[in-house]
């Protein structure tokens, strides 16, 4: 297998940080992210890029970085107790400069046109006129960018992710509110921070996390909007104070004791929320615990009201299971049965690698492997067959030995195309292996909503030099 051209540094990919290659064609298209989203992953990507390029990256980096809080020189000049400059961490701080994440955005600005894009810290705009839909990308990072909108009409659009767009709303309907965040390893390293200019001209203090900014019940809208992001818990230098003008504070509260919701226009709430990435189900502001049926679905919630994504410690693993897999989104959910209600439990939900070439339908599976030779020396282990050629299998390795890895496969599951398998990190590829009998049913679809759950994200990346998978229950850590 051509193995994909990235290596890791000390803290981020060392992929290349595009630009100047700005489209429109993905503020036109429903994009998931189980297309590329925007992070090159093939020798020719980087083999176009000039050096014109490469220097307006890195100044592009260097005051992206000193915004975020970041010295670029202080860490990577320092002398150690011999004098001699830490080449270790001249080199760590040239890979954060070179690799720092990218968000790029556009707006829908009227008549269904979309904004230029606007990238990282800049304030985007449309000549002091509302705004009625966002897409955002997060590129040169592993990870996810999640963002919904809110109008006083039809209250928050469904949460999006990774270019995709929220709700298109009509001409005489603007955005009065906005909320982010990230999941995955970028969530680990930095905070995402963002503001909101109103059309009275107030400008917002800035909202962190998933928090909300903007106005809610007032009559105005938003008019201007700037996003950024410091390493995780730095300083940030920027007021906080007041990132909403709404009747009350809109969002999870403390309230003798208890989790409650507030709607920023006074009213109970009743529905989804979150917390950060932790997500919560209200019915008149206060949190349903246990099991509950909502949506179609059976959920199980702690005692604070905390939607559980992983059923294993509440309800075993013991089958019949259902595998439910989202060709478009990348992601994998395991069901379990409630009875006669069929396979509406969501037990586990685990990210994907699929291809072109995976196919949509019902299947049983026939035949398991513990290792399996898939084309001339890429080898998987913990491998089920769906049909035909078509399996659910790990990330590859060059020998049937677990210390052969491909780092590559696992800090790109979900970017990196399969041949049209279903690849898994070899931990969840060994609980589909050892808990789903064969004939158990699998089906694949294709949907812009990643399932009953949230898109699963790759929470730390490995070094290039790294020939295990940390998922691997068989390699002693």
């Amino acid at each position: 297998m051509r193995k994909l051209t990235y290596g890791l540094a000390a803290f981020c990919l060392t992929a290349v940080l595009v630009s100047g290659h700005t489209t429109y064609a993905w503020a036109d298209e429903e994009r998931g992210p189980g297309l590329r989203n925007g992070v090159p992953i093939s020798q020719n990507d980087r083999q176009t890029e000039t050096k014109d390029q490469g220097s307006k990256v890195t100044e592009e980096a260097e005051t992206a970085l000193a915004n975020a809080g970041i010295g670029i020189g202080a860490e990577a000049e320092g002398n150690g107790e011999d004098g001699v400059e830490n080449e270790a961490a001249k080199a760590a701080q040239e890979a954060l400069k070179a690799n720092f994440p990218r968000l790029q955005s556009t707006v829908m600005t009227g008549d269904s046109n979309w904004s230029q894009p606007f990238v990282n810290d800049a304030w985007i705009t449309n000549n002091g006129e509302g705004f009625h839909g966002m897409s955002t990308f997060l590129t040169n990072i592993v990870g996810n960018v999640l963002y919904r909108t809110y109008t006083s009409s039809t209250g928050w659009s469904p949460w999006v992710l990774n270019g995709q767009q929220t709700t298109n709303y009509p001409n005489d309907v603007n955005i009065e509110a906005v909320q982010m965040r990230f999941s995955g390893y970028v969530n680990n390293q930095f905070d995402v921070y963002y503001t909101a200019k109103l059309d009275d001209g107030s400008t917002m203090g800035w909202a962190k996390n998933g928090t909300t900014t903007g106005t809610m019940g007032t009559g105005h809208y938003i008019t201007g909007f700037r996003m950024a992001f410091y390493t995780k818990n730095s300083a940030f230098p920027y007021s906080t104070e007041k990132p909403l003008i709404s009747a009350v504070p809109d969002g999870i509260t403390q309230v003798e004791g208890g989790l409650r919701y507030t709607n920023g226009d006074g009213s109970a709430f009743t529905g989804w929320a979150w917390s950060g990435n932790e997500r919560y189900y209200f019915v008149d502001s206060n949190p349903v615990t246990g099991w509950q049926y909502i949506d179609g679905f059976k959920y199980y919630f702690d005692e604070t009201g905390r939607m559980l994504t992983d059923l294993e410690p509440v309800m075993g693993a013991k089958g019949p299971f259902l595998i439910s897999i989202n060709k478009q989104m990348n992601t994998m959910t395991v069901f379990a049965k409630d009875g006669n209600n069929g396979f509406i439990i969501p037990v586990k939900s685990f990210l994907t690698s699929t291809g072109p070439d995976t196919p949509l339908g019902t299947y049983q599976t026939p035949e398991k492997y513990r290792w399996r030779d898939m084309n001339h020396g890429i080898y998987t282990q913990y491998a089920t067959r769906i049909w035909k050629g078509f399996l659910i299998h790990s990330i590859l390795y060059s020998r049937p030995n677990g210390m052969t890895l491909d780092s590559s496969t696992y800090n790109y599951l979900s970017i990196a195309e399969s041949a049209g398998c279903i690849r898994l990190l070899s931990g969840d590829a060994k609980w589909v292996y050892d808990h789903c009998a064969l004939g158990t049913t699998v089906t694949i679809y294709n949907s812009v909503i990643p399932g009953p759950y949230e898109r699963p994200a790759i929470e730390q990346i490995i070094p290039d030099s790294q020939n295990w998978d940390p998922t691997d229950p068989n390699i002693a850590h």
